[in-house]
């Protein structure tokens, strides 16, 4: 199975968290004293920021945004971030919008072309890297405000200086797919050919994903697009011109985007999701696509049916054969926030997806280690786990991802010597350990 990338767990998160909230809510002056003496330790900080915005009701992720900008205009947005890690360890209610304040940082952060890469770079790795999705989504926003010009040589340069570090490369490219639906109104077909023009395929495969990741955000969560997260900041290069482009999530033309290889001819409306294809837009676009797409798709399903397993199971079937694993797999995923990251939840859970239990299981393992790196995490889930088969493919699916981020052996023997007794043996062998290793 495909690596699921930590940031996809996001959907997990929307899904999980209900309807929208207010795009622009929260106090004009929300944590203002809060955030003065930005030089305090980040607990400190945090904690003045929750109350600060406590009891707000569908507003309280605005109002902690704005007032962690201030933190990030006078210290710096790493110490944004700090302040927002320390929260969510605080008050892990906050856990579902984190990601997305995280995007509202980044955007924030941006300030030009010229220092995109350093920002970027600034950003720690922390709430499913929204931070460092949100610079990138920065950068075309302020293209789309200026000229909304961008040739594919420019796109092939903008992740280049973190071609050496693959997890920064990894989100750098996924974070082009988010930031170019900003800059093509949300028309996903338009974005997908902008990441065929990348001339790496891991980068053109990243920003697909990120593409899809956005199409379902604007239409289910507008609150959390890039245009509603610049509104939120009164600085910076990315907090655009509104009036040069249209921010609908369901379409229309943005600037000029006959610059960036469209016709001059008004596009044609695109319709994100649809209630009577649970599949769409996966059903809709080229095969090539197909992977990227149907990663993510229950998010959208489970949104549009109420979260109902079994009936997302079995709409997974009806995905082209071999997408079929991947899709129960993305049930998985979102099913770990559903059930708040209980490993035990998570497996009861899965259970309810029949015969689709055990890729669904693989999901929610890569999921549960994803969100901070940890084995024991995932780990637990295995362990929850009653049937034997189940139990041995979330073993080996947990070694299979700590492998991707972490190959070295003694660490994935490490990692296996946690196992339940009866399966070391299956999670070594799916980590490619030889007898020797220890």
């Amino acid at each position: 199975m495909k690596s699921f990338s930590a940031v996809s767990l996001l959907f997990a998160l929307l899904v999980a968290r209900g309807p929208a909230f207010a795009q622009a809510g929260g106090p004009a002056t929300a944590g203002a004293a809060a955030t003065a003496d930005t030089a305090a330790p980040p607990e400190v900080l945090a904690g003045a920021v929750l109350r600060q915005c406590r009891g707000l009701f569908g507003t309280r992720a605005r109002c902690v945004e704005r007032a962690l900008d201030g933190v990030l205009e006078r210290s710096g947005v790493a110490r944004a971030m700090a302040v927002l890690d320390a929260a969510v360890a605080r008050d892990p209610g906050l856990t579902p919008e984190a990601h997305g304040i995280a995007h509202g940082l980044g955007i924030a952060a941006y300030r030009s072309p010229e220092t995109v890469a350093a920002t970027f770079a600034s950003c720690p790795n922390t709430q499913i890297a929204g931070c460092m999705h949100g610079v990138i989504q920065g950068y075309f926003l302020d293209v789309a405000r200026r000229t909304g010009e961008i040739s594919a040589a420019d796109l092939d340069a903008l992740c280049q200086p973190h071609r050496a570090t693959p997890p920064l490369y990894f989100e750098c490219t996924h974070g082009m797919g988010h930031g170019l639906m900003a800059a093509y109104a949300h028309r996903l077909p338009d974005v997908l050919a902008r990441c065929d023009q990348l001339a790496d395929p891991t980068a053109r495969d990243s920003c697909w994903g990120g593409a899809f990741m956005e199409n379902i955000v604007g239409a289910l969560h507008p609150g959390h697009t890039a245009e509603a997260h610049s509104a939120v900041s009164h600085h910076g290069a990315a907090s655009p011109d509104h009036s040069t482009m249209d921010h609908s999530a369901h379409g229309g033309s943005a600037a000029d985007h006959a610059a960036m290889g469209h016709d001059a001819a008004p596009a044609a409306r695109w319709r994100p999701l649809d209630r009577r294809d649970l599949l769409y837009p996966c059903t809709a676009v080229d095969a090539k696509y197909h992977q990227a797409c149907y990663t993510i798709q229950t998010a959208a399903i489970l949104a549009m049916n109420g979260g109902r397993v079994g009936h997302t199971a079995r709409a997974c079937s009806r995905a082209p054969r071999e997408m079929v694993p991947v899709c129960h797999a993305s049930l998985g995923r979102d099913l770990t926030a559903y059930a708040r990251r209980d490993p035990r939840r998570t497996a009861r859970l899965c259970a309810r997806a029949g015969v689709a239990a055990t890729d669904c299981l693989r999901g929610a393992a890569y999921a549960l280690y994803d969100v901070a790196a940890r084995p024991a995490d995932a780990l637990a889930l295995c362990r929850a786990v009653s049937r034997e088969a189940q139990k041995t493919a979330c073993y080996e699916a947990v070694a299979r991802r700590v492998k991707i981020g972490t190959p070295e052996p003694r660490t994935l023997a490490e990692v296996c010597a946690l196992a339940e007794p009866g399966y070391v043996a299956a999670c070594r062998a799916a980590a490619g350990l030889d007898a020797q290793t220890q």
